[in-house]
């Protein structure tokens, strides 16, 4: 059983109906460590020997967001760490079995700009041979670690034969996210010189500015209806949000990192205890679909099973 992928270039959304993205990176509350930049904390504390002795939430932190959304019929894309998903095959099962898509996520958690091609090639080859085995279907989606983006990246995965990246955060400026030279921030679905598609995270326009507005740290720590009012001037312009969360945002008693500078530490611990609350009531009064079913429904791709 192959998958035909048959698309009709198309970039403009200004004539469909809005459509809200939701995705979730699945990763463990640890997995910042070893990231390859420089966070002010020991880094030599990442990697799978550390991993394998800290004790594990990614489980129950999942599948209290299954839960949530199969509390409101909502399907989302989870973009799975190859090292969670050889470590919790069941969990990965779990996520397919609600009908929801998986897509990669690497197999480190490594930001791009700390590999090599050669090493990102074999990252991106590993996490998703283990995912499409336990799950049984072409991987089609990838995330970046930290939105890291490049554009020989971008390049490698399309040559990997996936159909699509979402790892673009255009925003004004940030210390980690990468940039991919060409595309146009106005853009939320842009198909790429490749032929792979780029499906970008939020951003709200400032003037000239683009503030982020998907997820994380931004999401927690604005006023929810500060929040929703800016999702909805992004879809009255664009038509499309992209929203994103990760499994170590909801939970109720969440590990400290060591040694984080204290920026790092205020965006990820902001508001942290209120994001399962606040998720609960963004999937209630938005209606949420997977990256790819935006794909088809946005940007006109048709996905074709034949033997």
């Amino acid at each position: 059983m192959t998958l035909m992928m048959n698309t009709h270039s198309t970039t403009d959304t200004s004539d469909v109906s809005q459509s809200c993205i939701l995705s979730v990176d699945v990763e463990d509350w640890f997995h910042l460590i070893g990231t390859g930049l420089d966070y002010q904390f020991r880094v030599s504390l990442g990697g799978n020997e550390v991993w394998e002795r800290l004790p594990a939430r990614v489980e129950s932190n999942v599948c209290w967001i299954l839960d949530a959304l199969d509390r409101h019929n909502t399907r989302a894309t989870f973009f799975v760490l190859g090292w969670v998903a050889e470590h919790h095959p069941e969990l990965v099962r779990e996520i397919h079995r609600r009908g929801h898509e998986v897509g990669s996520h690497s197999y480190w958690h490594k930001v791009v700009k700390a590999q090599t091609p050669a090493e990102f090639r074999e990252d991106v080859r590993q996490s998703i041979a283990i995912l499409q085995d336990i799950i049984g279907s072409r991987v089609l989606g990838f995330r970046s670690s930290s939105a890291s983006i490049t554009d020989w990246a971008v390049d490698i995965l399309a040559e990997e034969g996936l159909l699509y990246d979402s790892s673009l955060f255009p925003v004004f400026y940030h210390d980690v996210y990468g940039k991919l030279e060409g595309t146009d921030p106005q853009k939320p679905i842009e198909r790429l010189h490749n032929g792979l598609w780029e499906v970008k995270f939020s951003s709200l326009s400032l003037g000239k500015l683009q503030l982020p507005w998907s997820g994380g740290g931004y999401f927690r720590l604005l006023p929810y209806r500060v929040f929703r009012q800016g999702i909805r001037q992004i879809l009255a312009r664009y038509g499309v949000f992209h929203f994103y969360i990760h499994p170590w945002e909801v939970d109720a008693d969440p590990p400290r990192l060591p040694d984080l500078k204290p920026i790092y530490h205020f965006r990820r611990y902001v508001s942290i205890d209120g994001t399962r609350s606040r998720f609960e009531r963004l999937v209630s009064e938005f209606h949420f679909v997977p990256v790819v079913q935006a794909l088809k429904d946005l940007a006109h791709i048709h996905l074709e099973r034949s033997t």
